[in-house]
């Protein structure tokens, strides 16, 4: 069991934001249930608007952790593929975290001056046990804080190397998170807070990854302390 405080990364969409800064309803209430909120920037289509983002999410829970994400096309996002911009554009964001793919500039990374969130997304498949070691290897040595997976379960026997995982690395980064996506990952979200994790991710209101869960599921099924 993990005893270290856990955390819902709640999504803040152009969607969720605008109706919960229009009114106190279900998205505003769900918000206040995060302890930290995932700006997706890359779903901004504006990138004038940027600049306020990161203040307008603050007034809505201002105890929560704020994370920037630029997800890339190639990783499921809307954001052209290139990296090198998309880390450039995290600079002078007030985050206190920012998510960094596997594979890209982590030098140039930690030159932002945030804490850093390694991810690696897999559409197609679980990686191996070995696979996941080596990732997480290579966190520890490019001593991010964050270490984070989401691959493709195409059956419930797929997920079980990702909570062997998280039993094995969960306690070695302050934000950590295993679980997968789809219909067979859905158990997986929750689950892998019990087997080491302390970071699950969530939808506020529609959701915008494949088996994500609500604020609202989890918590049901997994008690969070509010954030506020």
């Amino acid at each position: 069991m993990n005893l270290r405080e856990n955390f819902i990364a709640g999504l803040i969409s152009p969607e969720v934001l605008q109706n919960a800064l229009e009114n106190a309803g279900a998205e505003a209430a769900a918000i206040k249930k995060c302890g930290i909120l995932e700006i997706r920037y890359d779903l901004f289509k504006k990138t004038a608007e940027w600049n306020e983002l990161s203040q307008k999410v603050s007034e809505l829970n201002p105890k929560a952790l704020r994370l920037g994400t630029i997800r890339l096309e190639k990783d499921g996002g809307m954001f052209k593929n290139n990296k090198t911009e998309r880390l450039l554009l995290f600079s002078n964001k007030d985050l206190d975290w920012i998510d960094v793919e596997r594979g890209e500039d982590f030098s140039l990374a930690k030159s932002i001056g945030k804490k850093i969130i390694c991810s690696w997304h897999l559409f197609d498949r679980v990686p191996s046990e070995q696979e996941l070691s080596d990732f997480a290897d290579e966190c520890l040595e490019l001593k991010v804080q964050g270490c984070k997976v989401a691959a493709m379960a195409h059956s419930k026997n797929d997920v079980q190397p990702l909570y062997d995982f998280a039993k094995k690395y969960g306690k070695k980064f302050e934000l950590f998170s295993a679980f997968a996506m789809g219909e067979h990952g859905k158990e997986s979200r929750i689950r892998s807070l019990k087997e080491g994790a302390n970071l699950t991710y969530a939808s506020i209101g529609k959701a915008l990854a494949p088996g994500q869960l609500s604020v609202e599921e989890i918590n049901k099924k997994f008690y969070f302390q509010p954030s506020v």
